[in-house]
């Protein structure tokens, strides 16, 4: 236990005497012209370690720009698909998604709302249900998105990913049919299709439908499980009157959330409930911020790495260096300022490998700019709700993390060599071969 708290003493007292003398050697115009001529006395020596940093801080950026681009997708295309920024809905109707749960008058307390409001961008009317659709090859159980078809092309991507056929801008009685799902059931544009469920009053309810068009999202999911048709027409189906199950609104701006969600709840009163999209996808959230922690992870393996290799470079440097050592500190160079030279050395290479990483993540990240084709793994990104093709995110904290991380990591790791050279004894480093 004395040793330990003997060696924790020793510990202390040498970062003690590094803060210190960094301190006081950071505006030391010669300490640090004396570094970045060290670090070129060996160029090879440089290059290999710069070349080590740099190729690790570039293959760091890169993943995290591309998996960053992955989580970033998943967000777009739950918000973009369904979700939108804020919802509006009867209270309970998260935990109990039914009929009997629902807007009455077509929500227009929240919808004189959301006029009101300058952040909200576009929002829409939806009715939820489930039900049973039958060609007359197949049937399937499929949820029931019943919408405002203009008012839905201001809030999701729906319009645009049509593949084939028409949105729901035309004659009566038509419906929209995933790829997925119109493969399942056999059916193609303009097929005739049945769809059974239970109404308001719990009877069963039957109306047939022609295909519109084909959509396929992202999200293989709701591919193969959804169809949508128009609002007034699920309304007649589900004797629901002019009841909706939500209102879903997009903010201008992500940051306008917090306030459009806050100016719902504060001025709608009765029995419904304001949710944000970080309500109602707890999964997304958690993989956004586990996606943070791995980056952590990362982050701490490559300049782990990175470490070790600074400190046997400057060992090296310092076990070469022993009689220049000797003669600086014979003519009146103090230990603090050797300490600072060797530290400075290990700051100038460290930085100079991330100049050249960063330099490489950006080419290679704008090489990128148009994506990276994933279809060969198009199914099981689909399954995530990712596009197959992703496109590398880099920000702004790509680069500030790993510039603090390393200016710290430089520090630590040159610390032992430094100590070690400040320690040699000038008359003992004079005779050193």
């Amino acid at each position: 236990m004395e040793r330990a708290r003997v060696a924790l003493a020793q510990v202390r007292d040498a970062l003690r005497f590094a803060r210190a003398t960094l301190a006081a050697a950071a505006f030391d115009r010669f300490l640090w012209r004396l570094a970045w001529r060290n670090v070129w006395r060996n160029p090879r020596r440089t290059g290999i370690v710069v070349t080590a940093v740099a190729v690790g801080i570039a293959g760091v950026i890169l993943s995290m720009a591309i998996n960053f681009g992955m989580v970033l997708q998943m967000v777009e295309t739950a918000i973009s698909t369904e979700l939108g920024h804020v919802q509006v809905r009867a209270r309970g109707f998260r935990d109990d998604p039914g009929l009997g749960l629902r807007l009455d008058d077509g929500g227009r307390a929240g919808a004189a709302i959301l006029e009101s409001l300058p952040q909200v961008e576009a929002w829409a009317p939806r009715i939820h249900s489930q039900g049973l659709l039958s060609s007359t090859r197949a049937s399937a159980g499929v949820r029931v998105l019943a919408i405002d078809p203009p008012r839905e092309s201001g809030i999701t991507s729906l319009a645009g990913s049509i593949t084939e056929g028409a949105y729901l801008d035309g004659d009566a009685r038509r419906i929209l049919v995933g790829e997925a799902l119109a493969e399942r059931l056999h059916v193609g544009v303009g097929g005739k299709l049945v769809l059974s469920a239970s109404d308001a009053n719990g009877d069963l309810a039957a109306e047939a439908f022609r295909v519109a068009g084909l959509f396929r999202t992202a999200s293989l999911e709701l591919d193969r499980t959804t169809v949508y048709l128009r609002l007034p027409e699920a309304q007649e189906l589900l004797a629901l009157g002019d009841a909706v199950s939500e209102l879903v609104a997009v903010t201008e701006r992500r940051e306008a959330i917090p306030a459009v969600r806050e100016a719902l709840a504060t001025r709608l009163v009765g029995d419904v409930e304001v949710s944000t999209w970080r309500e109602l996808a707890p999964l997304l959230v958690y993989m956004v911020d586990s996606f943070e922690q791995m980056a952590w992870i990362v982050y701490a393996a490559v300049f782990i790495a990175m470490a070790f290799g600074i400190a046997n470079v400057l060992l090296m440097a310092v076990f070469e260096r022993t009689r220049e050592i000797g003669v600086v500190r014979s003519i009146g160079m103090s230990a603090p300022r050797v300490v600072a030279a060797v530290v400075l050395e290990s700051l100038c290479l460290t930085l100079f490998g991330l100049l050249v990483g960063f330099a490489l993540a950006v080419g290679l990240v704008f090489s990128l700019r148009d994506g990276i084709d994933l279809t060969a793994f198009a199914r099981g990104l689909n399954a995530l709700g990712v596009g197959t093709t992703v496109v590398p995110i880099v920000r702004a904290q790509d680069f500030t993390t790993p510039t603090v991380v390393a200016t710290v990591t430089a520090i630590l790791s040159s610390l032992w060599p430094a100590l070690r050279a400040a320690r040699a004894l000038p008359a003992r480093a004079l005779r050193h071969v």
